[in-house]
């Protein structure tokens, strides 16, 4: 799945993880170039969520605009990129 823009409504987002439960979801982030902390969020609920169920959970493609924006909300601009959360 697409991870929606910054001032895009997170309700396709909801629902596809909703959708995908116990499957392996990719989120691509190719055309994001701020992630708000309201999707982060999302984000980091649903992965931890696909962890704790051995599920694979990865989200890709970050720009580095998005990275920037992940440092602005105190983390890591590789945070998705480590070989635990990738």
């Amino acid at each position: 799945m697409d991870l929606p823009n910054a001032f895009a409504e997170l309700d396709p987002l909801i629902a596809f993880l909703q959708g995908a439960r116990s499957k392996a979801v990719e989120i691509d982030c190719r055309g994001v170039a701020l992630m708000p902390s309201r999707c982060l969020q999302l984000l980091l609920g649903a992965e931890q969520q696909w962890r704790s169920e051995g599920v694979g959970f990865s989200v890709t493609n970050i720009t580095e605009p998005c990275r920037k924006s992940l440092t602005l909300l105190g983390l890591e601009p590789n945070r998705f990129e480590d070989e635990e959360t990738a």
